[in-house]
């Protein structure tokens, strides 16, 4: 099962290895969902990766009072998400909808879409077949902004998307 591990903002990936040395165990996954957009660098176009969830860590595994044990040695400001009765893995609806998003390897992918009028059409990437849930769409920063059912309610996560054509509407 999945489960989220909250940290400080920024200390994400830094923190994900040092999990990976120091508490995760045989058949344990430990890792940091990112996405990928463009960036203009010093006038040059360039992919970065930023976390899709900042402040969080996931990890899969079978026995999470074992992980808890392990990762309180750990001296860092480290919270596994839960409710007042224990610790909550994520769903198997929203574990689906990650594995669409992320992949294998744990980073989405930029989409590629046209504006045609007031419609966003994907033409590639994992927001394709999720054209719904964009709430908004940011062309200069090439992001996207989707709403998701996540970790008990509605959340808006940044996912990159390059519009590469604005299309009058279809008559």
């Amino acid at each position: 099962m999945w489960y989220v591990v909250q940290v400080r903002t920024g200390d994400e990936l830094k923190l994900a290895e040092r999990l990976k040395l120091e508490v995760k165990d045989d058949g344990e996954e430990i890792f940091v969902p990112l996405f990928e957009r463009r960036k203009s660098i010093k006038g040059e176009w360039t992919k970065v990766t930023m976390p899709l969830f900042p402040g969080y860590i996931f990890f899969q595994t079978n026995d999470v009072e074992s992980f808890y044990l392990r990762l309180k040695k750990i001296n860092a400001f480290t919270k596994i998400l839960g409710t007042g009765y224990g610790y909550s893995s994520i769903s198997p609806d929203e574990e689906k909808f990650l594995r669409i998003l992320i992949g294998d390897d744990y980073i989405a992918q930029e989409s590629v879409g046209v504006i045609e009028g007031d419609n966003i059409i994907i033409k590639y990437g994992p927001l394709h077949g999720l054209e719904g849930s964009i709430l908004k769409v940011n062309r200069h920063k090439r992001i996207a902004i989707i709403r998701a059912d996540f970790m008990g309610g509605p959340r808006e996560i940044k996912v990159g998307l390059e519009i590469i054509d604005k299309l009058p509407p279809k008559k």
